[in-house]
């Protein structure tokens, strides 16, 4: 049994118009936010982890 193929959506008129406006205004004004962890926080907690699997035979702290 074969699924239908539906249409893609296509934008016209205002709404087109507003899409193209907003989509321009993003790329010259990119909204960059601070990432919580950093990368080296992240190995850390990796590393604890690991420890913790490690000393109580593969089992997380939830396990029944």
């Amino acid at each position: 049994m074969a699924l239908e193929i539906k249409s893609t959506p296509v934008l016209t008129g205002e709404d087109a118009e507003r899409f193209i406006r907003e989509a321009e205004e993003n790329e010259r004004n990119p909204q960059r936010r601070k990432l919580l962890f950093s990368f080296e926080d992240i190995d850390r907690m990796m590393e604890r982890s690991r420890k913790y699997l490690k000393e109580h035979g593969g089992k997380g702290p939830f396990a029944k």
